[in-house]
């Protein structure tokens, strides 16, 4: 196991999915799946397994090529990430995620995900969210 550092014992994990959308769906109908075919079966096996926040971070392709705009003079070395959004799961611990992988009502809410989500091409990580700046306001700093 990971080795944690005295502060973040106990402390929630952040588990972040990557998604791409698979071609032939446009941005908006991928997120219009997720939002209001997935979301609505998916939270309550997370809420049933002790999630304690779920969100999305989403990333529309106008964006994306304004950011690559930006920065092709600023960092050119610089690659813009281009999947369609990142899940942001907040749980107690690991075995949380387990539990709801393993749930048969998780399996009815990805019960579409191959017809939607380029399944391969996701990219998973587990960590600490530890904030710096919070509405202004820097915290978490050594005094």
């Amino acid at each position: 196991m990971a080795e944690v550092s005295p502060k973040q014992e106990g402390q929630p994990l952040k588990f972040t999915v990557t998604h791409y959308r698979l071609p032939h769906h446009t941005h908006e109908a991928f997120m219009q799946w997720l939002t209001e075919e997935h979301l609505p079966l998916a939270l309550p096996v997370l809420k049933k397994h002790g999630a304690l926040g779920y969100s999305l971070f989403v990333t529309p392709g106008p964006l994306n090529d304004g950011l690559r705009e930006l920065y092709k003079d600023i960092r050119p070395t610089w690659d813009v990430a281009d999947y369609d959004c990142v899940i942001e799961y907040i749980v107690p611990d690991m075995q949380s995620i387990q539990k709801v992988m393993s749930d048969p009502d998780w399996q009815a809410a990805v019960k579409d995900q191959d017809q939607w989500v380029d399944v391969p091409k996701a990219l998973v990580s587990l960590g600490h969210h530890v904030p710096y700046l919070v509405e202004g306001e820097v915290v978490n700093m050594p005094k």
